[in-house]
């Protein structure tokens, strides 16, 4: 029988990237509007925490982004992406975006990535609806 064992280093690193992964295909869902790629990153037991609310589970959340997406037409939103920082399962962001209805000058995320899926999300940003 052949086993192979894992450095620490190899096992933080691969993990770095699955986590990475998802970011990236959230990131790029999100920014095409393709709320059921975006919602393929959650699962049943994921949670989303904002400023106002906390959302649980895949109908609440499912909602949440309805509803933003609403504000981030893909023709006509600017999205940058200031700081990413990954280490093992856990993800931040900072970003700044321009919308026809909506500025966020200031914009931050926090995920938790277990098994290729975000099982937490923390959401705070400096919004300024223009409509």
């Amino acid at each position: 029988m052949k086993s192979t064992i894992l450095s620490d280093e190899q096992v933080s690193s691969a993990l770095s990237k699955d986590s990475e992964n998802v970011l990236l295909r959230h990131l790029h869902s999100f920014a095409n509007n393709d709320l059921e790629t975006l919602m393929s990153d959650y699962t049943e037991q994921s949670v989303l925490i904002t400023h106002d609310q906390t959302y649980n589970g895949l109908q609440e959340i499912r909602a949440f982004f309805d509803e933003l997406m609403d504000h981030f037409p893909k023709e006509d939103s600017d999205f940058k992406l200031d700081k990413l920082v990954v280490s093992d399962e856990l993800v931040f962001i900072v970003w700044h975006a321009t919308t026809p209805s909506l500025e966020v000058a200031l914009g931050t995320d926090t995920f938790l990535v277990k098994r290729g899926k975000i099982n937490r999300q923390t959401f705070a940003g400096q919004m300024k609806f223009l409509n």
